[in-house]
C-alpha cells in the first residue's frame, strides 16, 4: 500500500468519526495512532485532519487502487467508529455507502462491525 493510499484510508476515517459532529477523546487518539502506524509526516497528517467535509467517500474509496487498501478501509472504518462504544446513525450511513462502494454486503458489514465493538 501506497502513501496516498494511507492519506486516503486516513481522510474517510477522520469523515467517519466526525460524521455525527461529535469527536470523542477515543475517535482522536484511534485517528493518531493510525497516522503514526501509516507513519505520515506533518505535511501529510495536516492534510487528513483539514480533510474537507464535502469530500466524497466514496471518490477516495475509488482512488484506492490496491485490494489491500480497500480491505484495510473497511477494516480501520469499522474500529474507527466503534472505538468510543456506539455508533452514530451518520457514522452507519457513511460505513454503508463506503461498504456499497466497495461491493461489500450489509451482512459482511454487520460481521465486521460486531468483532471492531467486541
Amino acid at each position: 500500500m501506497d502513501i496516498q493510499e494511507k492519506i486516503q484510508i486516513c481522510k474517510v476515517v477522520a469523515q467517519a468519526i466526525l460524521a455525527d459532529a461529535r469527536l470523542t477523546d477515543s475517535e482522536r487518539d484511534f485517528l493518531y495512532k493510525l497516522m503514526d502506524r501509516y507513519q505520515l509526516n506533518e505535511a501529510q497528517r495536516n492534510e487528513v485532519v483539514a480533510r474537507n467535509i464535502e469530500d466524497d467517500p466514496e471518490e477516495l474509496v475509488a482512488a484506492l487502487e490496491t485490494e489491500d487498501a480497500r480491505n484495510q478501509l473497511l477494516v480501520e472504518l469499522a474500529l474507527a467508529v466503534a472505538s468510543d462504544g456506539e455508533i452514530a446513525k451518520t457514522e452507519m450511513e457513511l460505513l454503508q455507502k463506503v461498504a456499497g462502494a466497495l461491493n461489500v454486503s450489509d451482512a459482511d458489514l454487520a460481521l465486521m462491525l460486531k468483532a471492531a465493538i467486541s
